[in-house]
């Protein structure tokens, strides 16, 4: 009987034991399952910091960017982009930060969310959280100032495009006076006739002599020239007079070194002109022919 006892004590006492070893097994197992789970969720929360983190750094870099280029438009840079061109790109990489700063929002609110429903307290995750979302937010605040100072380069563009269009003009209408001057001043006139009919149409005119003008007279331009009896040329360009006939005489005298007339074996004459300024001191010309 004692020995039936001693042997149902021990079964027992062996039962229990081993029903022991089981719970804590299996209290082991569910441990081990917890420190995984919680690993794998700081994991997790870590790596989407991260990413949220370098975001937020990339659009910081591209903030940079476009104030640089903001300050050369405001500045007239050298950049081949025109101002307008210029603005319209700068609009459109704010417009992409937006876009990256409001996806990093939702980042942030998932990872509150997140935080908040998770069965455990994780302190240095939740600072971690939430000194991203104030750079999150001084993000956006830049941006906005930045966006509002592009929007006002408007006026700035419009103001200094209107500047140098009236540059523009001045300095074309400048040159265009400059121009017509030099034109002007260049071109010279001259008329090709016999001398009864450079006078009837009133080109030369006689002057002086005795007996009525029969001896001793000198043919002469009329006092009153009209430009538009005579054909007109460039004094730096034509450097030969083509003449129908034999000159006769060139009214006003010229120095002769400054010319010289070719006689042509068909009749045809060529006034020559070797020094412009000098031969044409006076700036209308008639020539009589035979």
């Amino acid at each position: 009987m004692k020995k039936i006892i001693v042997v149902f004590t021990c079964s027992v006492m062996l039962f229990a034991g081993c029903a022991k070893i089981d719970r804590l097994e299996n209290r082991n197992k569910e441990l081990n399952q917890e420190l995984a789970a919680k690993d794998q969720f700081i994991e997790e929360v870590t790596t989407s910091i991260n990413d949220i983190h370098t975001t937020l750094e990339n659009t910081w870099a591209l903030e940079k960017n476009i104030v640089s280029r903001t300050n050369k438009s405001e500045n007239a840079g050298s950049e081949s982009l025109t101002p307008v061109e210029l603005k319209t790109r700068i609009i459109n990489r704010i417009s992409d930060i937006r876009t990256l700063l409001a996806s990093n929002r939702k980042k942030i609110s998932s990872l509150e969310r997140k935080l908040r429903g998770s069965s455990r307290h994780y302190a240095g995750l939740e600072k971690m959280v939430a000194e991203l979302k104030r750079q999150l937010e001084a993000r956006d605040e830049s941006i906005n100032v930045l966006n509002a100072r592009v929007m006002s380069l408007n006026d700035q563009i419009y103001q200094k495009d209107n500047i140098i269009k009236a540059h523009e003009t001045t300095i074309i209408e400048k040159d265009r006076m400059i121009n017509d001057q030099i034109n002007k001043m260049n071109t010279v006139y001259y008329a090709i006739g016999k001398r009864s009919e450079l006078k009837k149409e009133g080109i030369v005119e006689n002057d002086g002599g005795v007996l009525w003008g029969l001896m001793g007279t000198t043919t002469v331009l009329n006092s009153k020239i009209d430009d538009s009896q005579f054909q007109h040329i460039d004094k730096r360009k034509a450097t030969t007079i083509p003449v129908s006939g034999t000159i006769k005489e060139i009214v006003p005298k010229r120095d002769d070194s400054s010319y010289t007339i070719e006689q042509g074996d068909d009749g045809q004459s060529v006034l020559v002109i070797f020094h412009p300024e000098d031969f044409w001191k006076e700036k209308h010309l008639a020539v009589v022919v035979d």
